[in-house]
């Protein structure tokens, strides 16, 4: 399996983020790709390439321009507007379902129209993060467009929190959505994404939710407990034509292995009778038992067994790195996966 990666990343460092009733350095940050990097090479799996640069245009197939122009701007106006010495964060958040014409001169306004926690922090580097997990996704598209059975592409900031024009849960843009859109836009009649981080896809189901051609499963703790809180519901299905195309499937604290592939298995039936042309995986390890923003009680030979099931599924398989954040044991369950799946 080809591995893309770059290292373009670890600029987005330094933020605080809430946690409990502390600030405290936020759990996403660079040390994770370096003990991603590490335990992959331990595995043997050393096939990395480098990302070739790519323009913003197939992000703008699933992104609002003005979005798109914030994330780009926002941390100069920030610097202009308010001086150096924070990261760039909201001090409101806009209300959907008002007009909303954000002042595109102010950086305050576009905050507060283009995200929705306080989990997406711009700091100096953010941008180059941004579009280095951009060009490693749409490499990884052009590996598998090329004929490769399967490709990892390890990108950092995650992104399927982020939907069409708002970033949150340490999203900016959505990789995964983007890589979709580019392989339909390539002539795939069907994509299928299979989201297994432990929070719910909110941004990707969003982006996909009346839709037929892309079809949108994940896994997740219930939204009654856990982030993102207002979607990732069992009865949340699709509208219009997606009618039918979205499956959520949330699950409670505690959740263990068998539990876990029960609706690994409910997922797979409905993948296999969608019959993609492509599966991209959302892949989250923050399942982990001793993850600090996740919830189940996943074990790290469990993710062998779930690398297992969705080889299984006999796809070209596009894994999209998304959350994880256990930091002693984080390579080893993402080298976990892919391993389970290549021995599949």
């Amino acid at each position: 399996m080809k591995i893309i990666y770059s290292d373009a990343h670890q600029g987005h460092a330094g933020a605080l983020e809430m946690r409990g009733e502390a600030f405290v350095p936020m759990a996403e940050c660079p040390e994770r790709m370096a003990v991603i990097v590490q335990a992959l090479a331990q595995a043997g799996l050393t096939d990395m390439q480098a990302p070739t640069l790519h323009g913003l245009e197939a992000a703008a197939r699933v992104h609002d321009p003005d979005f798109l122009r914030f994330l780009e701007t926002a941390y100069p106006m920030w610097l202009a507007q308010k001086g150096p010495g924070s990261a760039a964060f909201a001090r409101v958040f806009g209300m959907r379902g008002l007009a909303q014409r954000p002042n595109m001169n102010s950086v305050d306004a576009m905050l507060s129209a283009f995200t929705f926690d306080i989990f997406s922090p711009i700091v100096a580097g953010t941008w180059d993060a941004i579009r280095s997990a951009l060009d490693i996704t749409l490499t990884g598209a052009r590996v598998m467009q090329s004929g490769a059975p399967s490709v990892f592409s390890l990108c950092r900031p995650p992104g399927h929190h982020a939907s069409g024009d708002l970033a949150g849960g340490y999203c900016y843009l959505n990789n995964a959505a983007i890589a979709a859109q580019y392989y339909r836009d390539q002539g795939a009649e069907r994509v299928a994404i299979l989201d297994i981080d432990y929070h719910h896809g909110n941004g990707t189901q969003r982006i996909f939710y009346d839709r037929d051609d892309v079809q949108f499963i994940s896994l997740h703790g219930r939204p009654e407990e856990e982030y993102p809180f207002l979607l990732g519901f069992a009865d949340e299905t699709g509208h219009g034509k997606g009618e039918g195309f979205n499956l959520n499937l949330p699950m409670p604290p505690g959740t263990r292995i068998g539990t876990y592939m029960d609706a690994v298995a409910a997922a797979s039936a409905r993948i296999r009778a969608f019959s993609p042309d492509m599966l991209i995986v959302s892949l989250g390890v923050d399942t982990y038992e001793h993850d600090p923003v996740g919830g189940f009680c996943l074990q790290s030979p469990d993710y062998l067994t779930l690398g297992q099931s969705i080889a299984d599924l006999r796809l070209p398989s596009h894994f999209v790195m998304e959350g994880g954040y256990a930091i002693e044991a984080l390579g080893h369950n993402v080298a976990n996966v892919l391993t389970g799946y290549l021995n599949g």
